[in-house]
């Protein structure tokens, strides 16, 4: 055989190694990807089935939330009004 034609055939086997060495890998990290996102599809899946019942309670517990803001916004209101006036009262003591 040729030199030339040695060092070509060597070449194409080293290309073909390294191609296929590299689509192996491509495919084996492919697999664990595809792996991976199965055990979250399951996982969610179990998260939906869990959390089904909360549905109906979603709107009572809002509708309780709700509620307790109004309450809160009237005591941070009391509590303005509170503060205005013990600064007033304050101010008016300082000896001068």
């Amino acid at each position: 055989m040729r030199p030339v034609l040695l060092a070509t055939l060597i070449y194409l086997g080293i290309l073909v190694a390294v191609l296929a060495v590299g689509l192996i890998m491509i495919a084996w990290r492919l697999w664990a990807t595809g792996t991976a996102l199965a055990a979250i599809r399951d996982e969610l899946a179990s998260v939906k089935e869990d959390t089904s019942p909360l549905a109906s309670h979603i709107g009572a517990i809002n509708g309780a939330l709700s509620q307790l803001g109004g309450g809160l916004a009237s005591v941070l209101a009391r509590l303005g009004r509170a503060n205005s006036a013990l600064g007033r009262i304050i101010g008016k003591s300082k000896v001068a």
